[in-house]
C-alpha cells in the first residue's frame, strides 16, 4: 500500500467538505518549504522573498495499492513529507504535488519539503488568521 494525497483549495476554517468521508483523513498543518502553495490554481510555485514557509490547505491523504510499472506522472512532485525541520530521520512519507509551470527536478533541486511542525507557526492559524511569517 502506499498513501496518496488530494490537496483540497479550501483551509480547515472554511472548508465545506464531506463529512464523514468515505474514505482516507483530511490533514491540514502541513507547512511547505521551499515553495510556495499557489491555491488559485492549485500548484507549487516559487516562495515568496522573506517568506520562507507556506500554509497547505487541508490535504486528503488515503492508501491505494502500489501498482508495478506505472508511469511517472511528470506534472506532480512526490513531496517528502517530514516531522520536524530538522529533517533527518523524522521522514513520514510523499505526497503528491502538482508542478506544471516547473518539472518536479526543479523542487527536488531546491530541497522542496512539506512540514508537519514549524515552531511558532502553527499558532498563526489556532483562530483562523494567518499571520505573516518572518
Amino acid at each position: 500500500m502506499d498513501i496518496t494525497t488530494e490537496v483540497k483549495r479550501k483551509l480547515y476554517w472554511e472548508a465545506d467538505l464531506p463529512w464523514p468521508i468515505k474514505e482516507g483523513a483530511y490533514v491540514f498543518g502541513f507547512q511547505v518549504e521551499g515553495a510556495r502553495w499557489e491555491n488559485q490554481i492549485g500548484v507549487l510555485e516559487e516562495s515568496l522573498p522573506k517568506k520562507p514557509f507556506s500554509v497547505v490547505p487541508v490535504i486528503q491523504c488515503f492508501a491505494t495499492p502500489i501498482i508495478d510499472g506505472a508511469k511517472e506522472d511528470k506534472s506532480v512532485y512526490n513531496c517528502p513529507v517530514y516531522k520536524t525541520i530538522a529533517r533527518g530521520n523524522t521522514f513520514v512519507f510523499k505526497a503528491q504535488m502538482k508542478t506544471t509551470k516547473y518539472p518536479p527536478a526543479k523542487w527536488i533541486i531546491a530541497g522542496v519539503a512539506l512540514i508537519l511542525d514549524v515552531e511558532g507557526v502553527s499558532d498563526a492559524f489556532k483562530w483562523g488568521v494567518e499571520t505573516p511569517l518572518l
